[in-house]
């Protein structure tokens, strides 16, 4: 990550001879960014890739792609709010902002 940045899992192109005992490291792990949930006032809950999420950390880079696994409800109706308002972000959900799951949606 240091020399070369941060590849997509994908194209790592590793093997894990472990991942034959293990059906989803087998299937998936290894073509899947690190994995997270969002819970219910938007905190990130790391499911899968804490190597990488290390790594980055050490290296102090401020972001690396992620696949979001599942979302809370409550943290969904928020994501929905701000998807449907016209004319900006409500005053109420202006705490939101910057949230990395918004990116989209708050531009």
């Amino acid at each position: 990550m240091d020399s070369e940045g941060y590849r997509p899992n994908a194209e790592g192109g590793h093997e894990n001879p472990a991942a034959a005992e293990n059906a989803f490291e087998n299937a998936y792990a290894h073509y899947l960014e690190p994995l997270i949930a969002i819970g219910r006032d938007g905190e990130v809950i790391w499911v899968e890739g804490y190597h990488r999420l290390g790594i980055a950390a050490v290296l102090g880079l401020d972001a690396i792609p992620v696949q979001v696994l599942c979302r809370h409800a409550g943290w969904q109706r928020i994501r929905d709010k701000i998807a449907e308002a016209s004319g900006g972000l409500p005053g109420e959900l202006e705490e939101y902002r910057e949230h990395p799951d918004l990116a989209e949606l708050t531009g």
